[in-house]
């Protein structure tokens, strides 16, 4: 398995610091949010980018954003689902010149007063826009399980991704976290099995109702493991939890030791 480190948890706003950190610290790659309009949609931003992750020897599996809930890609405003196709085409550009191997997509924001089942096609429609768009060149568009009113269950995403997928490589990039709010990360694991592309990791507390750092939630990791072992995944786990608010370098590599305790040693079976 690799590790890699999102966006949200980088210790530093200077990419090549934060790049040392999560070097030093043990990880094998970054991964970088896209903005619209931001420095990962020019040429030079991302040759900029790409050439200070090499330089410590590390990899971007994936690419993610938080644009497409400003942009959402099941609006009924065509501009608004215009500019989150914009963004989502702008980070498989950027996955090719980063030699990533998914983009990570938010098909859909559901709020009260929109209609489930055209809000559904809408998303179907754009995920196989962009599926084409990818298709051949090395990208996988990797739909991720989040508090989105959209595809609660396992089952009712697995056939989701079934829909959309002759577009193109469209997969599910798995937040086991996120899992926790709608279900059982285990059913979930176990459900999608080998059409996860990516896992993401963080932990919830469900009374608070908000992230944590694993295993300081209310996730029952015994199961995750159970789950993890029964679909023999091998792929990227990215760590999606925020800096510490005080010296938020040491969270890193404190972070990246429990979750291979957790994936290597929990999951290996050396702990139960």
């Amino acid at each position: 398995m690799q590790y890699g480190l999102n966006q949200c948890g980088f210790p530093s706003e200077n990419v090549e610091q934060t790049c040392a950190i999560v070097a030093d610290a043990g990880y094998d790659g970054i991964e970088p949010n896209v903005e619209k309009d931001g420095p990962l949609t020019t040429d030079s931003g991302r040759r900029e980018f790409r050439e200070t992750v090499e330089r410590f020897d590390l990899a971007v599996p994936a690419l993610s954003t938080i644009s497409h809930w400003e942009y959402p890609l099941s609006s009924a405003d065509d501009e608004l689902r215009e500019t989150g196709l914009r963004i989502g085409r702008d980070m498989i550009d950027a996955a090719v010149a980063l030699d990533a191997s998914a983009v990570l997509i938010v098909p859909a924001a559901i709020d009260p007063g929109t209609r489930y089942e055209e809000a559904y096609r809408r998303a179907a429609t754009s995920v196989r826009e962009l599926a084409r768009y990818a298709d051949g060149r090395g990208v996988t568009v990797a739909i991720e399980n989040v508090q989105n009113n959209f595809l609660p269950s396992p089952e009712g995403f697995l056939a989701f991704l079934e829909e959309v997928d002759r577009a193109g490589p469209v997969e599910a990039y798995f937040d086991i976290g996120n899992a926790f709010r709608s279900g059982l990360p285990s059913r979930w694991l176990r459900t999608l099995a080998d059409r996860i592309a990516k896992i993401h990791v963080k932990d919830w507390l469900r009374d608070a109702h908000r992230p944590t750092y694993p295993p300081q939630g209310d996730v029952d990791w015994a199961h995750v493991a159970d789950a993890f072992d029964a679909i023999g995944y091998d792929g990227w786990i990215t760590a999606e939890v925020p800096p510490y608010p005080s010296f938020g370098e040491r969270m890193p590599p404190q972070v990246l030791e429990t979750v291979r305790f957790l994936f290597e040693e929990v999951a290996g079976g050396e702990t139960r």
